[in-house]
This record gives structure tokens, sequence and C-alpha cells, in this order.
């Protein structure tokens, strides 16, 4: 006879390994470093062909060799010496110096007022200054250069500095500050009030730390930029005492056409300060992106 009062028998389940999940963890961060070194690898084999030219003799040049038989550091002494680097080197620094405090400092005010601040028409207005994003600069070159000339700013620094003190062409860098000073609550501009804070007080004390982070990156990316900049130094400056320094390097190449160790030379000392720069924020940087899309 069966036995009824038996207990029917459980169903039994293997146990997943303990490591497997860890394993998985494991193989993933292992494809994205080497996705990510792949793609460096663009990035970097462009400078390391600049230092290897740089470093190379004449003969190394006329043979196509790809690795300098003998490295000639001097490369880099002719190419200073070659034209006044010095002079441009000033130039440049003038130029980015003043143009990225102008930007900070338009760009922080009108975002402050776009975001924190209530006046009729704010939206309305905020929705112009995005559309002027798609506007291609091209397209305003010939009216703006026609006004510089009759202001008698050709050959200065002026059109390339004063615009920026008052938030021309800056609608990307005054949206960016706008949604962070957006993504600040409220609440803390309210408490100060009752605190007796106005809104200066405010403005300075309270909501600038706190973006200060967004104020690095655009202070960087624009110093970077100017630092950069041959397009429009070519258009208004004239004069080769004030060429900055990357108008100088192209100078500097159509003088020296055949003698590519001493451009690549002089192009690697330029490219130094923003290689730098731009190591020493790329936490700002990357903090940035991250909390650019925050909304309060």
């Amino acid at each position: 006879m069966m036995d009824h009062t038996s207990e029917p028998k459980k169903a039994t389940f293997k146990p997943k390994k303990p490591h497997s999940k860890k394993a998985h963890s494991i193989r993933e961060k292992v494809i994205a470093y080497i996705f990510l070194v792949l793609c460096s690898i663009f990035f970097v084999v462009p400078l390391i062909w600049m230092l290897l030219t740089a470093l190379k003799s004449t003969e190394d040049l006329q043979a196509g060799v790809f690795f300098p038989t003998k490295l000639y550091w001097d490369n880099f002494k002719t190419a200073v010496k070659s034209v006044p680097f010095g002079q441009y080197t000033f130039n440049s620094l003038y130029y980015a110096l003043f143009a990225t405090i102008g930007t900070v400092f338009s760009c922080t005010i009108t975002s402050y007022a776009f975001a924190k601040l209530n006046w009729p028409g704010r939206d309305k207005l905020f929705m112009v200054l995005i559309a002027t994003m798609v506007i291609p600069s091209q397209i305003i070159q010939i009216p703006l250069y026609i006004i510089y000339f009759k202001l008698g700013w050709i050959d200065t620094y002026n059109p390339l500095i004063i615009p920026l003190w008052f938030g021309v062409g800056q609608a990307a860098n005054i949206f960016l500050l706008r949604q962070f000073f957006m993504g600040i609550p409220n609440s803390l501009k309210e408490s100060a009030r009752l605190d007796g804070a106005n809104e200066f007080q405010i403005f300075w004390t309270i909501m600038l730390p706190l973006v200060r982070q967004m104020l690095v990156v655009v202070a960087i990316m624009t110093f970077l930029n100017c630092w950069n900049d041959f397009y429009n130094p070519l258009l208004y400056i004239n004069d080769s005492n004030l060429f900055p320094l990357a108008y100088a390097i192209r100078t500097f190449a159509t003088q020296y056409s055949n003698q590519n160790n001493l451009i690549m030379a002089a192009s690697l000392i330029m490219t130094v300060p923003s290689l730098i720069l731009f190591f020493l924020a790329q936490k700002q940087i990357v903090g940035s992106v991250a909390h650019t899309g925050t909304k309060g």
C-alpha cells in the first residue's frame, strides 16, 4: 500500500554560481576599457606623430622614416627664434584673458536674469536668444565688419574682445549657465530675502558659489577657443605685430613650408598649454556635463 502520509518531494533549484555576477561585471569593464583605449588612439596618434616629426632632422624628413634616427631638440629652439614668438604669445594671452573675463561676466549676469528674475517677456526673449544659435556666424560677418570698420576697430583686438563683454555670440554658454541656475532651489533665495539680503547679495554670496563649477568650465572653454582662434584674427588684424599665436603659426608654416620639423615644433609649443589646461580641468568639465540637464 502507498504511504499517503509521506510529504511530497520539493523541487530543488541549483543555486547560481556566486562568481557569475562578478565575472559579468568584470567582462563589461574590460570591454569598456578596450573601447576607450581604441577611441583614444585617434587622439593620441596625431600628437605622437607631431612630436616625432618635430624631433627629426632634415635628412630623416627627406628619407621619410617614421622614427627619427637622432632626436633634434634644437628644432624647438630654432622655431622659437625664427619668429617673434614672445610677442605672438603675449598677443594670444591678451586676447584670451580679456575675452574670457568678458564672457564669464556677461554670461553669468544674463543667465541669472533669465533663470531667477521675473520680468515681462523673459521667456519669449530667451527663445529668441536660443534661436540665434542656429544662425551661421558667416551670415552676419559682413555687417559686423562694416560696423567695426566705421568704429575704427580694424587692426585692434576690440572686435574680438568687446562684443564678448555684452554676450554677443554666447547663447550656448548662457543656456548652460541658466540650466545650472534653474537647478538651484528657489527656497534658498526666499530664505535669504527673509534674512534681509538684497538681489545683488543673493546673486554674489549664494548663487555664484553654487555654479562655480560651470563658471570654471565656461572660462576654460572660452580661453581655449580664443587661444586657438585663427579665423577671427584673420578677418580683423592685418598688422603682423598684433598676430596671435594661431595666426602666427600659419604665417610661419608658409615661410618654412619645406621644413615640417620646424612647423611641428612650433605647433607643439602652441598645443602644450591647451593640453595642460584641459587635463587640469577635466574633472570640472565632466561634472558640469553631468549636471547640465538638471532643473529646479
